[in-house]
This record gives structure tokens, sequence and C-alpha cells, in this order.
């Protein structure tokens, strides 16, 4: 995939000039054909002289942080409520945008939107920052005349998302580097203090307590065997990554994962979660209901909710509603079902969505919390006890030696 810079004919017959990407000339001249464009030229934009073009080429695939694309749907939304004309809106948020990669897709937005592209058409060009999910919600607001509405509940939707993931962090992080400290602890007493430690023992011919022989041997194995656990340690990471890597071996991950206790409820709460506000935001925005399906098996994030929602679109498509298709399946609980039967009876399904979808985020944070709060003091414990037993393995021999002087 390249960048490259064209000119060519709209069918009103006006020059127009932009930016666009592509894995070569031929495949580039046939997408702007097929949107009716009579093509001038097309120029590799990584050619230019400037170093400047190279580095934004370079930084514009790779991914957006979802913080910096939630700041910017937002700050989007806040502009356009403010009837400032879209191309406007574009240049000022260039100058706001901290991030560069951000900052050069910006630019392509506003070079496509002032060359007469819809703002949907300049966001489809770029797949790795705008999913299906945004493109498709801003076209419809832009076909419907409600683009302003559809990017204040994108930018919830962003920011919703991102909430989500940031307390997700801060369940682990602070658990993880309790974890972390206390085991760089322990292997640092084990590879350098205990062998002088009991080596003292050895050579006054005190015989060592069986904590302190158990501990020895894993400082032995820990010196003595390192070329073999580091080796199998990358290995099995490997082979995980590589079995995750297929679409099977991450559906049997993400099936394992959804059975654990506790975690289990949590990650099919998270997904139900996330499913429901998708459907609920694009069916407000005037997306059909299968159509809908289809983008929001593309953005659950989770392979297991992929292949289910497809099943449920399969289901929907052949006749079934939305509610019998859902209550068939077992992975939706049937809360979701029987709230969707009663909001397609009275004809506000997007509503009935959106109120199961913030029952079910609420009852995530709450999951969280409490497994943050639980966590915590449960590392402490076993860290504790952990370092507790090296250091009363340590200190065994010199209570046993104290006894036998005095």
């Amino acid at each position: 995939m390249g960048l490259f810079i064209y000119k060519a004919k709209n069918k009103s017959g006006r020059f127009i000039s932009g930016i666009i990407e592509g894995g070569s000339t031929d495949s580039v001249v046939a997408a702007l054909q097929a949107r009716g464009y009579f093509v001038v030229s097309v120029d590799v934009r990584e050619k230019s002289s400037s170093s400047s073009l190279k580095e934004s080429s370079r930084l514009i695939f790779r991914r957006i942080r979802a913080k910096d694309l939630a700041v910017f749907m937002r700050q989007l939304s806040n502009l356009t409520e403010a009837d400032i004309p879209l191309a406007r809106c574009l240049s000022v948020l260039i100058k706001q945008t901290e991030s560069k990669r951000l900052k050069e897709v910006v630019k392509c937005l506003k070079s496509g939107v002032a060359d007469g592209k819809a703002l949907s058409e300049a966001m489809s060009g770029h797949p790795l920052v705008f999913s299906n999910l945004y493109v498709n919600m801003i076209k419809a607001g832009e076909l419907s005349g409600t683009l302003e509405a559809v990017l204040a509940r994108l930018a919830d939707f962003a920011e919703k998302e991102e909430a989500l993931k940031e307390k997700l962090k801060t369940v682990f992080i602070y658990p993880a580097a309790m974890a972390a400290v206390a085991m760089a602890v322990v292997v640092f007493l084990l590879l350098f203090v205990m062998p002088r430690f009991v080596l003292m023992f050895e050579d006054i011919g005190q015989a060592l307590p069986l904590p302190t022989r158990v501990l020895l041997a894993g400082s032995n194995f820990l010196k003595d065997y390192w070329w073999f656990y580091l080796p199998v340690f990358f290995a099995v990471v490997l082979i995980f990554r590589q079995i995750t890597a297929k679409e099977k071996g991450k559906e049997i991950f993400e099936r394992l994962k959804l059975k654990i206790p506790y975690w289990g409820k949590v990650s099919r709460k998270m997904a139900v979660a996330g499913f429901l506000r998708t459907l609920s935001t694009l069916i407000k925005n005037g997306v059909p209901i299968l159509n809908a399906l289809s983008m929001t098996k593309e953005t659950t994030g989770s392979r297991v909710f992929s292949i289910e929602t497809a099943r449920v679109y399969d289901e929907v498509k052949k006749g079934k509603s939305l509610a019998g298709a859902l209550s068939a399946n077992k992975e939706f609980p049937s809360m979701v079902s029987d709230l969707v039967a009663v909001g397609e009876e009275t004809g506000r399904l997007e509503d009935s969505l959106m109120r199961v979808a913030v029952f079910y985020e609420q009852e995530v944070e709450n999951a969280l919390n409490r497994l943050t709060s639980l966590l915590e003091p449960a590392v402490i414990l076993i860290m504790g006890a952990v370092v507790g037993f090296v250091v009363l393995a340590m200190l065994l021999p010199v209570f046993e030696l104290t006894a036998v002087i005095n």
C-alpha cells in the first residue's frame, strides 16, 4: 500500500486533485474510474523530494490510538454542531491534533472534502483508522441530513469504548506491577543472596532445614538451567501466538476464556454490551437491521461473538425476528432477547437495545470494581507468602545455629 496524488475530471467536467491510498498505480486508476472520474495523472507521493512526505506516508498506515480517535470524534462533533463548514472543521482539527499519525489522516480527509468528496468517502480510504462502522454511520448521516447527530453518537461510542479499555488497564496494572516487583526480589534473592548464604553454613558444617534445602534446589535450578527454561518460555509464547493467530485457534482460546470462573462472566457481559451498543447506534442512524448486524459482526472484538452474531444475522435473514434469533442463541442472555422483543413490539428497538447495553455496561463496571478490590489483597497475600517463605528459609539456619551455640 502507498499514497498517490491524482488529478482527474469529475462527472461535471471540473478538474479535481487529491491523495488516495492504493497498492499500485493501476489499482488507484481503477478505484478512481469506479467513482466516475476521468483520470488525468497519478503520481506516487513517496517519490517526492520532501522527506516530510515520506514520514507522512509511513505514519499514516500505523494504527491510531483509540484515545486519540475518541478525542478527534468529539472535537469534530462539537465543531459541526456549531454550524462550521466541514472543510473548515478539519482545518481547525489539523492544528489541534497532537498525534502525528492522526494529523496526517486529518490532512487527507480535509484534502478529500475540499475536492468534493463526502466525509464518509474520504474516511473509507483509511480502513486502518475508520472501521466500516464509522464509515457507514457517517454515510447514513450524510444521506439523512443528520451528520451532526451521527458524529455526536460516534463520539459517545468511541469515548465509552475507550473508558472501558482504561478501566480494564486499571484493574490489572497495579496487581501486575506488584507481582513483577515481588518476583524480581525473589529471583534476586535466589540467584545472588541464597548461594552465598548457604555456603557460609556448609563451611560451618551445619545441616540445613528442609525449607532451606527446597529453596536451595530452586536457586540451583534457576542458576544452572537458565538455558533450558528461557527457550521453553519463548517456545510456549511462540506456539500460543501461532495457534491464536488462526481463526479456529482464536475461537477455541476465547471459548475457554469464557469458562474461567468470574472472568468468563465479565468477558461475556463486555461482549454483549458492545454488541448491543453498536447495534443500537447503527439502527438509530437508519441503517437496516441486516446491514447493522453485518457491521456489528466486524466490530465485536471477540471471535466467539463475531461467529454468534453471524448466526443471528443468518436467522434474521431467513425471516426470524431479532428477538427470536437471539433467544435461540445460547451466548446471549435471555434478558437480552426479552427486552429486544419488547422493543420490536413497541417499535422502539434501538431504545431497548441501548437500555440493555447500559445495564450490562454498569454490570461490567461493578464487576471490574469488585475484581479490583479482590485482586489487590490476593496479590499482596500471595506475594507476601512467597517472599515470607524465602526469608524464613534463609533465617531458619540462623535460628538453629543460635540455638546450638546457646
